[in-house]
């Protein structure tokens, strides 16, 4: 039953090697050769035109979640001055006896 689920480990006799060692070496080949340090390039009017409507895009969104933000926060409050607890349900006119 040496081969078996329930059978114990033989000890060793000396210890695990280290998986990492100096033959281990890995090279990476990262694109930092393609980044350049050029003079800086004149702004055109097309950069400034498309650098304004992220502006605005980024406004308008802001705007937009804000809205909602504010729209669902006075759902709930509505919500919670729409419930009726059940001493004013009992006084109701047909309210439960």
């Amino acid at each position: 039953m040496a081969d078996g689920k329930g059978a114990a480990r033989a000890r060793r006799s000396r210890p695990v090697q280290a998986l990492v060692s100096q033959g281990n070496r890995v090279n990476l080949a990262l694109p930092f050769s393609m980044i350049r340090a050029d003079e800086p390039a004149a702004i055109r009017a097309a950069d400034w035109i498309s650098l304004a409507g992220l502006v605005v895009s980024v406004v308008g969104f802001s705007v937009v979640i804000k809205e909602l933000i504010r729209v669902a926060r006075a759902a709930e409050g509505d919500q919670a001055s729409h419930q009726v607890s059940p001493e004013q349900a009992a006084s109701l006119p047909g309210g439960s006896e």
